[in-house]
Order: C-alpha cells, then sequence, then structure tokens
C-alpha cells in the first residue's frame, strides 16, 4: 500500500495553469495593453514614457515566453500547445524588432 504525496509531482511547484488562461488572460491581453501605452506615447511625443514602456514590454516578453511554453502541455488538444508556443515566440521577436526600430528611429530624431 502506498501513501499519496499531497505535493504535485511537479516536485512541490503546482500545475500549470490552463494554456487558455495564460495565453489569453497572462499573454495577449496585457501584450496588447502595454504596447497600446507605448504607441500613445509615441504619438503624443512621450518619449520618457515610450521607452520606459518598451523596457516594461521587454522584461513581460521575457517572461510570457517561457510561461505559454510550460502551460502548453495543458491545452486538451496538443495542436493549441503547438500554435500558442509559436504565435508566442513569433510575437516576441516581433516586440523585440519593432522596440529596436522605433527605438533607432526616435535616437535618429
Amino acid at each position: 500500500m502506498t501513501v499519496a504525496s499531497p505535493l504535485p509531482a511537479s516536485g512541490g511547484h503546482p500545475s500549470p495553469s490552463p494554456l487558455g488562461r495564460v495565453f489569453w488572460l497572462l499573454g495577449v491581453i496585457p501584450s496588447n495593453l502595454l504596447w497600446a501605452v507605448a504607441l500613445w506615447a509615441l504619438a503624443q511625443g512621450m518619449t520618457p514614457l515610450m521607452l520606459g514602456t518598451f523596457g516594461v514590454l521587454l522584461v513581460y516578453t521575457g517572461w510570457i515566453i517561457p510561461t505559454v511554453w510550460r502551460a502548453a502541455p495543458s491545452a486538451h488538444n496538443p495542436n493549441y500547445g503547438v500554435a500558442a508556443r509559436g504565435l508566442t515566440v513569433a510575437w516576441g521577436l516581433n516586440t523585440v524588432l519593432v522596440i529596436f526600430f522605433l527605438t533607432l528611429q526616435q535616437v535618429a530624431q
């Protein structure tokens, strides 16, 4: 007879959140809100706010990619996990490139 451990098999860490929650609520929505602030600041000529938001976006992107990656296996359909990983990595690369070129544009002005 074995005794069930009260800790999850993942070494004491709680099981990953469902992919939908991580992808949409922690990924897509906050990322779009941060981009809305950054682009509004750019349009208003508020360079310090824009650059600060860019910094937050870069840190956030570095956090959300592995978070979605770890949550992907919780998808009911494995294809959703693959799609979420690919879309998140593509969004992250896009974020880094757009920030780079917008910052370059601001420096050139």
